[in-house]
């Protein structure tokens, strides 16, 4: 991930194509686990990928940005493909098709769009977010591992702890002030809000994936990755806070 994020657009939006077919399929995966949720595998999956590579391309000025309202030709299409299929459980078979790309795809394809805030790629931010990311989770495990003893949320994340919790605040926080000595691509205040986000969306994203997970009784989002799970069980808290930060950063700008 770091190598792709320094190397440029091309290895950065590849890498992350592969993150978001495979989290998508997860989330599909997750949902045959009941079947009257089951989703519109195939379709999801086209589609999916579509939206993904339609954003990237539009960031990186392959194509025009008229071509993602192609969007608003394919998403359509599924519904009209359920008047064929004349099933009983449409709605939530297209409910969970359509939270698949909003899950998994769109959070995915914004990574693209988050060195670019600038005008001009700039791996540093990106580097800063991953690594301030990174930095709470850390952070969060040991300090929970050596000295939790509240527990945040029993019901959806048993082992998370409130001196966890606070420890990797308190780590993503000092990362993000070292950061702001060194990489100028953001203000103080930018690296600083940054850790901020990471903190509070970033915790909630990881609760909201383990309260996914209890929905469907499965304790990993998939295998991909020993020792971590699934996609989704790596990227949990980027899925929330990547999209909340890049419309702070645009919106900064504009205002």
């Amino acid at each position: 991930m770091l190598g792709a994020t320094y190397y440029g657009q091309l290895a950065l939006g590849i890498l992350f194509l592969v993150f978001a077919s495979v989290g998508l399929y997860e989330v599909y995966e997750l949902a045959r686990h009941k079947e009257s949720n089951e989703p519109r595998w195939f379709a999801g999956m086209f589609v999916g990928v579509t939206i993904y590579l339609l954003v990237f391309l539009v960031l990186t000025n392959s194509i025009d940005s008229n071509w993602l309202w192609s969007i608003a030709f394919l998403i359509p299409s599924i519904l009209c493909f359920e008047l064929v299929k004349l099933d009983n459980e449409s709605l939530t078979k297209i409910a969970v098709t359509f939270f698949g790309w909003i899950y998994a795809i769109l959070p995915f394809a914004l990574v693209n769009a988050v060195p670019l805030v600038n005008g001009t790629y700039e791996y540093e931010i990106l580097l800063g977010f991953f690594v301030i990311l990174w930095s709470n989770d850390t952070g969060a495990y040991f300090v929970g591992k050596f000295f939790g003893k509240r527990k945040l949320y029993p019901k959806v994340s048993p082992n998370k702890t409130w001196e966890g919790l606070f420890g990797g605040v308190i780590l993503c926080f000092s990362i993000a002030f070292l950061f702001s000595e060194y990489f100028v691509a953001l203000t103080r205040m930018e690296w600083l809000v940054m850790a901020l986000i990471v903190a509070v969306f970033g915790n909630l994203g990881d609760l909201f994936e383990s309260q996914l997970k209890r929905s469907f009784q499965v304790k990993d989002s998939g295998k991909l990755i020993p020792g971590h799970g699934g996609v989704l069980d790596r990227f949990d808290g980027l899925l929330i806070a990547l999209p909340v930060l890049l419309a702070f950063l645009i919106l900064n700008r504009i205002l």
